[in-house]
């Protein structure tokens, strides 16, 4: 069985939410990532995607530099522990309609699983499956193809 484990990017950047807008972005563009996790008392507090940055900072014309992290954060984030089988991650994605998932060791996050991260593992996913639920992962890949552009 395929478990978040063996499909989640390893790479997890994680912030306090006093941080502004403006550092956000330079942390994600130098880490070449696309969210960051925000932590309190050292546990996952809210995340920020470059969406975020988007919707809630350039769009509005707003400026960075003035923007904390937890005034434009999604709270609360969906973690899942490490041996959480992909079905059970894909579903909680699809009903709560996200694209990021943090996975999390007691609370300290050791990963992030995005939609992409599905596709790049799709064979491996199916391999576990003879009657794999092909609607659930079609749905992420609907999502996918949307948010790709």
């Amino acid at each position: 069985m395929t478990t978040a484990r063996d499909i989640m990017s390893k790479k997890v950047v994680s912030i306090e939410p006093s941080v502004s807008a403006t550092e956000v972005a330079k942390l994600m563009d130098r880490n070449n990532v696309s969210c960051v996790v925000l932590m309190l008392n050292e546990e996952p507090y809210g995340i920020i995607t470059e969406r975020d940055l988007v919707s809630k900072v350039t769009a509005l014309n707003k400026r960075s530099s003035e923007i904390k992290a937890e005034e434009i954060m999604s709270s609360p984030v969906t973690l899942i522990s490490p041996g959480t089988p992909t079905d059970e991650v894909a579903q909680k994605m699809v009903e709560n309609k996200i694209r990021r998932v943090v996975v999390v060791d007691g609370h300290q996050p050791v990963g992030i699983i995005t939609v992409t991260d599905f596709v790049k593992h799709l064979n491996s996913i199916l391999e576990d499956f003879d009657d794999y639920k092909k609607d659930l992962y079609q749905s992420l890949i609907d999502e996918y193809d949307h948010w790709k552009g």
